[in-house]
């Protein structure tokens, strides 16, 4: 099974080099979910539209191969984060403090959900990804 993930992971990575394609973002923020209650429910997503018009509103200017990559967060940020992240201009700064970390790579985003993805015992179908 590690061998099938890291060859598939190998493709991908040749393909989009470390960031989100479309399909993988879509399919990341389908599973999204969230629930203070106790209560896990999908969350209302953002489209990519919704997302790149907020970002460009906001002034965050995002390299086009992350644009996948800043959709999957603004999503997760609606997810994860709805008390410290609770406006769209947070949301929007806090994508581009995490793409354009001086410290950090941008493609560190796509190793933590795939880091999930295997905790969780999900596997990701690569090449229907690409």
């Amino acid at each position: 099974m590690k061998q099938y993930i890291s060859e598939e992971r190998a493709l991908y990575e040749d393909s989009w080099h470390g960031a989100f394609s479309k399909k993988l973002a879509q399919w990341a923020i389908d599973k999204m979910k969230a629930g203070e209650d106790g209560k896990m429910r999908q969350i209302a997503q953002r489209t990519l539209n919704d997302v790149e018009d907020t970002l460009r509103k906001h002034g965050v200017k995002i390299a086009e191969k992350h644009l996948y990559t800043a959709w999957y967060l603004f999503n997760m940020a609606v997810a994860d984060y709805p008390k410290a992240l609770r406006t769209d201009e947070e949301r929007a700064l806090f994508v581009e403090e995490t793409l354009c970390d001086p410290d950090g790579c941008a493609e560190n985003v796509l190793d933590c959900f795939v880091a999930k993805m295997c905790n969780a015992g999900q596997p990701i179908f690569w090449e229907e990804m690409l």
